[in-house]
C-alpha cells in the first residue's frame, strides 16, 4: 500500500511540476512588453523561482532514488544539503544585490502593491504542499504510527523552497497582469 501512495504522491508531484512549468512558459512577456527591461524585484523572482525549482527537482529525485533512507546516507545527506544551500544561497546574494544598489531598489506604488498582492499567492501553494504533504504521510504511515524522521526534514524544508516559489510566482504574476495600488 504504501508502494501505491508514494508512486501516486510522485506522479501528482510530477504533474504539478509540469503544470507549473507549462504556467510559468506561459508567463512569457506580449510582444509589447519585450523590449522594456525587467525591474530588480522581477528579476530576483525569475532568479528565485529557477533556483528553488532546481533544487526541488534535486531533492526529489534523491528521495526517489533513496527512499526513506536518503538522508542516513552521508552522500545524500550532503547532496541534499548543497541543492538546498545552493538554492537559499543564491536567492539571498541575489536578494542582498538587489536591494544594496545605491540605497536599495527603486519601488513605487505599483511595485508596493505587487510585493503586498504576493503574500496571497505564498501563502495559497504554502498550505496546498502542505496539506498534500499531510494527507500523504497520514496515508502511508497510519499503520505505523508513526513518520520517518526524514521525510519531517523533507516536509519543512520543502515547505521553505515551496515559499520562494510561491512568492516568486505571485510577483511574476503582479509583472504580468495590471495591477493598481489600493487606495
Amino acid at each position: 500500500m504504501r508502494t501505491i501512495w508514494i508512486t501516486l504522491a510522485s506522479i501528482g508531484g510530477l504533474l504539478v511540476v509540469v503544470a507549473v512549468g507549462r504556467f510559468v512558459y506561459g508567463l512569457r512577456p506580449s510582444a509589447e512588453l519585450r523590449g522594456l527591461p525587467a525591474t530588480p524585484i522581477e528579476k530576483l523572482a525569475w532568479l528565485g523561482l529557477g533556483a528553488s525549482l532546481a533544487a526541488g527537482a534535486g531533492l526529489g529525485l534523491v528521495v526517489l532514488i533513496g527512499g526513506t533512507t536518503a538522508l542516513e546516507d552521508s552522500a545524500s545527506r550532503w547532496i541534499f544539503w548543497l541543492l538546498l544551500w545552493g538554492a537559499i544561497g543564491t536567492w539571498t546574494i541575489a536578494w542582498h544585490r538587489t536591494n544594496r544598489r545605491h540605497g536599495g531598489a527603486v519601488i513605487d506604488e505599483r511595485d508596493r502593491a505587487i510585493l503586498d498582492r504576493s503574500f496571497n499567492v505564498e501563502s495559497m501553494v504554502v498550505l496546498l504542499a502542505l496539506a498534500t504533504w499531510t494527507i500523504t504521510l497520514t496515508e502511508v504511515y497510519s499503520q505505523d504510527g508513526a513518520v520517518p524522521v526524514a521525510y519531517l526534514q523533507l516536509l519543512f524544508w520543502s515547505t521553505f523552497l515551496i515559499a520562494i516559489i510561491g512568492r516568486s510566482l505571485g510577483i511574476i504574476l503582479g509583472y504580468r497582469q495590471e495591477v493598481t495600488p489600493d487606495a
